[in-house]
């Protein structure tokens, strides 16, 4: 928790308005919003505002419950995390939930350009 404390004190986040997608489990968490991507595991935090995202990958087994998402930055690096569901049916919403707040959020940063 340190580390999100003291990165939380050097640069608080704006507050943007838009669809927030917010989902955790016991270890990790992800947090998509206007201001872009933020992956949790343990007590690491890793922030990417939509400036420097050029893509958001997600992925679901066939069979099981896992959330994979992986952001690709600009400079072709590549970070991922993954989320566990209690249930299959709530994995289902999460990927809808998640793609209508990306959809939202890359349709802006394209009209504004």
């Amino acid at each position: 928790m340190e580390t999100e404390t003291a990165a939380a004190d050097q640069e608080p986040r704006p507050v943007v308005d838009g669809p927030v997608f917010e989902v955790s489990d016991r270890r990790s968490s992800i947090t998509v919003d206007g201001t872009g991507v933020i992956f949790r595991l343990d007590d690491e935090t890793a922030e990417f505002d939509w400036p420097e995202i050029g893509a958001v990958e997600t992925n679901t087994p066939r069979f099981g419950r896992r959330l994979s998402v992986s952001v690709y930055t600009t400079s072709r690096r590549s970070y991922d995390v993954h989320i566990e569901a209690p249930s299959r049916s709530l994995l289902k919403q999460w990927v809808t939930d998640l793609d209508t707040a990306l959809d939202s959020y890359f349709e802006d940063t394209k009209t504004t350009d």
